[in-house]
């Protein structure tokens, strides 16, 4: 008798754009949603500081689409098929504690917490609506590639007009800054290392989302230029960090001791700096940046936030300027969103924000979230855009995100926790597979046949 998978729908999309999607009976359908995709991604090349009144309700692009999007996007959340992951409870924990916390303290400021909330609780709803399954991420990443093109195409007429064109059509602070005698391009965005993180983001994704090495090398490659175009060295240096894990990933991906051998080598080099130098945090600064000066300002920085941190740790000062004394500062200048959000909400939220973004990926030892499934696509996709969060969580230590760059970093968590629900959702296949005719072996989608 011949053997067959029970239950399991095979979609069989053309062979030359994708692989086979399964999904077993029960599953939530799996389609991508165009409009939706296309108006998200519009939201993401409009500058986010392009503010207007819309029902005496201040609007900018990206806000505007989520909560066009929002309503749709849970009624698709709440339909049959589609899970819960815990990543979900830590977002709307953060988003709860920012109302929370101003509406208790700080009513006058509860319009501009709604904001921010809107932002992150709506783009990553949006994003863990819209873009779960297959062809729904496939459409996503066709979305990324045309808005990187268009974010890096005006960052290269920064440069080469001299200022900072769509800051300065906005009225915003247009005065280019410079490193190593090179302009920082900022496209769309407000600053150069906003600009720079997207781009490292995006870098990430692509590294996964082509298959073959010419397409790779060409998107990946776009992506590294928009980057050195932001002069900026925690996005710069993130884009090292992602291209040789990546490298090792490919080199040793028979070996399922990698993982724990990197974390053991990054361990010790950690401990060999903090043991051998006398000021680790100004030795990394001096050797891992661009410009120490910057480093140097930032590690002041937090030294300072700290400090004032102690005053309201459970709630924070708001948006307002805050501090004691001679401590006295505006936090809206202090170059990390994760002392940001400590400051105008408590340390709660970072604790909560931090969960978001490590569950999204990770659910504790002993859970296997990373295995072979019938869809190889979706396994690389996986590891894409883990890389993407990880980026927004480390170069966050030294820039502080709002309007498009908070959204989008609400969307990459609320993508990777769908991918998570999906492997939830089709892991057992592979298992079968696995029991009945040994590990799945993926076969390019040139030559499949059905």
């Amino acid at each position: 008798m011949r053997n067959r998978l029970p239950n399991v729908t095979v979609d069989k999309g053309p062979v030359e754009q994708e692989p086979w999607i399964i999904a077993s009976a029960g599953a939530a359908p799996q389609r991508a949603h165009k409009f939706a995709t296309w108006l998200f991604v519009l939201g993401v090349v409009l500058p986010g500081d392009m503010s207007f009144l819309l029902a005496g309700a201040k609007f900018n692009p990206e806000r505007l689409i989520i909560a066009l999007l929002l309503i749709p996007a849970l009624f698709l959340l709440l339909q049959r098929g589609r899970r819960f992951v815990i990543c979900d409870l830590f977002v709307l924990l953060a988003s709860a504690w920012m109302l929370v916390v101003s509406a208790d303290n700080r009513s006058a400021e509860l319009s501009s917490a709604g904001a921010v909330a809107l932002e992150l609780l709506g783009g990553y709803f949006v994003a863990r609506a819209y873009f779960f399954g297959h062809l729904a991420v496939a459409e996503f990443i066709s979305g990324l590639k045309v808005a990187v093109v268009v974010i890096v195409a005006v960052a290269m007429v920064d440069h080469m007009s001299g200022k900072l064109i769509v800051n300065s059509f906005l009225g915003l602070n247009s005065e280019p800054e410079y490193r190593n005698g090179l302009m920082r391009g900022a496209s769309v965005f407000p600053h150069a290392i906003s600009y720079g993180t997207f781009c490292t983001a995006a870098g990430a994704i692509f590294l996964y989302a082509e298959r073959h090495r010419m397409s790779q090398i060409c998107w990946v490659g776009v992506a590294f230029v928009g980057c050195f175009l932001a002069m900026s060295s925690a996005p710069m240096l993130m884009f090292m960090v992602v291209l040789s894990v990546y490298s090792y990933d490919r080199l040793l991906k028979s070996s399922p001791w990698r993982w724990k051998a990197f974390a053991a080598v990054i361990g010790a080099v950690l401990a060999f700096i903090y043991l051998t130098t006398n000021n680790p945090t100004s030795w990394i600064i001096a050797h891992l940046t661009l410009d120490p000066s910057t480093g140097y300002f930032r590690k002041a920085t937090w030294d300072r936030a700290f400090y004032n941190i102690g005053f309201a740790p459970w709630i924070g000062f708001g948006f307002g300027d805050i501090g004691q004394g001679l401590e006295f500062f505006d936090n809206a200048s202090v170059d990390a969103v994760w002392l940001v959000i400590a400051l105008r909400f408590g340390i709660p939220i970072v604790v909560f924000l931090l969960l978001a973004n490590v569950t999204s990926f990770f659910v504790g030892f002993g859970r296997t979230t990373v295995g072979p499934t019938l869809d190889e696509y979706m396994d690389r996709m996986r590891s894409g855009f883990t890389f993407a969060v990880i980026t927004f969580v480390l170069v966050g230590l030294t820039v502080h995100y709002w309007n498009t760059m908070w959204m989008l970093w609400g969307a990459y968590i609320g993508i990777r926790a769908s991918l998570y629900e999906h492997f939830l959702g089709t892991r057992h296949l592979g298992e079968l597979y696995s029991a009945w005719h040994g590990p799945p072996v993926y076969v390019p989608a040139t030559t499949r046949r059905w």
